[in-house]
């Protein structure tokens, strides 16, 4: 069974339908405003922090804030901004999408039209290649939603860097995703594991795991570092989470956004689409998240030299664990190209 995971898009149909409330009267974004406010007390996770957001968006509302935006952009902009002042949640937001529900199926449903764009995006690899001293070095964007779709192109990515010493994963640019996350962390661990609790609106409780059938060879005992910055987010900060709380994994770099809540997306009226956190992220190993608070790094440094940092330590560990002389020396000579670069 496939369990959505920190999915920056997924897609619901609105079962909200016309009624008295919504009387010709009122202007459309009175109406946006009504149709958000009854979805987010029906599914936010934490309904106890409905009445404050609601009173926040009626004392905005009141003084013309959301009529007087010059845009529709600036109108959803504003309102997101006052449910984030309550919620403290980056997951909980609205944004402007013309024609949405010609734009978003039904949920899990799949076009030839977004299969093509999944390719094409090479379901979020963007680079691996081999730096100087056998170090792999793997660039993604974002867990594809669908592991199995994803297994052959993370295969052939894990696969290529299956003979280095050293691993280096990028996450700085990382927007999320979904289970492709739980198959990557796979490929670190002998066994499967729950990488992630999610705990849902009711008690309802599902176990994000890793998987026992993978492409290609695990990596196994051999060291690896995360680069992550402030953009790194919801999915791409369950796996450094995961991987730093498990002792698999450096991380360098900055800390990153904390977005740690399961979401879903609602398509509202014609022209809107809402994100709303329908659950919350708990950790098996330390029963943490890193939800508002970000996942911090092990060595802080900016993010544009978080790649040259990290490279620098792996080549530095494998010469200090280098037991013939001749490795050593091309190690050091790989340090000092480094320093000078």
């Amino acid at each position: 069974m496939r369990h959505p995971f920190f999915r920056a898009a997924l897609l619901a149909v609105s079962l909200l339908s016309s009624s008295p409330l919504y009387g010709a009267a009122r202007s459309e974004r009175e109406l946006v405003i009504e149709e958000t406010l009854a979805r987010i007390k029906a599914e936010y996770v934490h309904p106890e922090r409905y009445p404050a957001i609601e009173q926040n968006v009626r004392k905005h509302q009141q003084a013309g804030a959301y009529a007087g935006a010059g845009s529709e952009e600036e109108f959803v902009k504003l309102l997101t901004s006052h449910f984030q002042e309550i919620s403290k949640d980056k997951h909980m937001s609205l944004r402007h999408q013309p024609n949405v529900r010609s734009l978003r199926p039904a949920a899990f449903t799949s076009t030839a039209a977004k299969r093509e764009q999944e390719r094409r995006d090479n379901y979020g690899l963007r680079k691996v290649e081999i730096l100087p001293g056998n170090v792999g070095y793997i660039d993604i964007f974002h867990f594809h939603d669908d592991a199995g779709q994803a297994k052959e192109a993370f295969g052939a990515a894990m696969g290529f860097v299956a003979n280095t010493d050293a691993l280096i994963i990028d996450l700085r640019g990382h927007r999320g995703g979904g289970e492709a996350m739980q198959l990557l962390a796979s490929y670190f661990f002998e066994k499967p594991f729950t990488v992630m609790e999610l705990r849902y609106r009711g008690n309802r409780k599902v176990q994000a795991r890793s998987f026992a059938d993978i492409r290609g060879q695990r990596y196994l005992g051999k060291p690896v570092w995360l680069l992550t910055s402030g953009r790194t987010f919801s999915a791409g900060e369950a796996f450094a989470y995961s991987m730093k709380s498990l002792k698999r994994a450096t991380l360098v770099g900055a800390t990153t956004r904390g977005g740690g809540n399961p979401n879903m997306m609602l398509p509202l009226r014609n022209d809107y689409l809402l994100s709303i956190p329908i659950g919350e992220s708990v950790s098996p190993v330390d029963g943490g998240s890193w939800e508002g608070v970000g996942v911090a790094p092990h060595v802080a440094v900016d993010e544009k030299a978080a790649l040259g940092v990290a490279h620098r330590a792996a080549l530095e560990t494998l010469r200090d664990k280098a037991k013939d002389e001749t490795l050593r020396a091309s190690l050091a000579r790989q340090i000092d190209a480094l320093e000078k670069s």
